[in-house]
């Protein structure tokens, strides 16, 4: 008795799962038919905004024949999309679905917060991290005319190095530099009011000590020149010491390097000519 039921039982669970398939191959032929007929699962639309930032060819260009013909595949790789995108153009993106096949893709330039010289080439360096050249054709979408204004930092080859360029995948990439670090530099810089008068900072290395040094002049071996510890907390007490002794730091005489990365002293010296 429960041989028969059990073979009743498999007959008519095999006898479901065939009308199942045959139902599946005759909608997944409808949905073929009509997507070769009406390309109902195309990618109907991708909205760029704002507009001019990113061009409609390299959005689209991203995308596979696959992708195209299948939005929701697209959508579901749209966070590779972006990231790919963003290795070649210094910028965030968003890509989002919008409606059936509608597509937006939101953009917005990356900020530099300095222009960092490594390497015998300068870069532009992000608040949040990410790093390019100055000379990347497509800056010219997104800079400013205002750009050369940024505070220049001279990342010294006795520094770890700034960038991985062994795992570099396109134009734009991540950087390690302490950034908050370099952040808080500049602001010692600024509320001691001498960021006017700096022309660049060096990020280095003495004996086995990370140091910083400012400097007044283009040229290293001419007009002034201050080093300071890598922690921007050792900064202010020395900063003061020497307000003390020079009063205006604008009529500090040319020439002058001031090594404050002794404990307790400050070491004033002429630079040899």
């Amino acid at each position: 008795m429960k041989s028969n039921s059990l073979a009743t039982f498999r007959r008519r669970s095999i006898k479901r799962i065939k009308i199942f398939l045959i139902c599946f191959a005759l909608f997944s032929g409808a949905l073929a038919a009509a997507e070769s007929r009406y390309a109902i699962f195309r990618v109907y639309n991708i909205t760029i905004e704002p507009q001019g930032l990113l061009s409609e060819g390299v959005v689209w260009g991203s995308l596979s024949s696959l992708e195209e013909k299948i939005w929701p595949l697209y959508w579901m790789r749209s966070h590779k999309h972006q990231e790919h995108i963003c290795n070649y153009f210094p910028i965030k993106l968003n890509i989002f679905l919008e409606g059936w096949g509608k597509f937006r893709a939101k953009c917005s330039p990356l900020k530099p917060l300095f222009r960092m010289y490594w390497g015998g080439k300068y870069w532009y360096v992000s608040e949040d991290s990410r790093v390019w050249l100055t000379t990347l054709e497509e800056n010219k979408k997104i800079i400013k005319s205002d750009i050369n204004d940024l505070p220049i930092l001279s990342w010294s080859s006795d520094r770890k190095l700034p960038v991985d360029l062994s795992n570099k995948k396109g134009n734009v990439m991540d950087t390690n530099l302490p950034i908050d670090r370099i952040e808080e530099w500049y602001s010692n810089i600024r509320e001691h009011g001498l960021l006017d008068s700096v022309n660049f900072i060096q990020a280095k290395v003495k004996g086995d000590t990370q140091v910083v040094e400012l400097f007044f002049n283009e040229q290293k071996s001419k007009g002034l020149s201050i080093l300071f510890l890598d922690d921007p907390k050792d900064w202010n007490e020395p900063l003061l010491a020497i307000k003390k002794i020079y009063p205006n730091m604008n009529e500090i005489p040319n020439n002058i390097f001031i090594d404050t990365t002794y404990k307790g002293k400050i070491l004033i010296q002429n630079k040899v000519q």
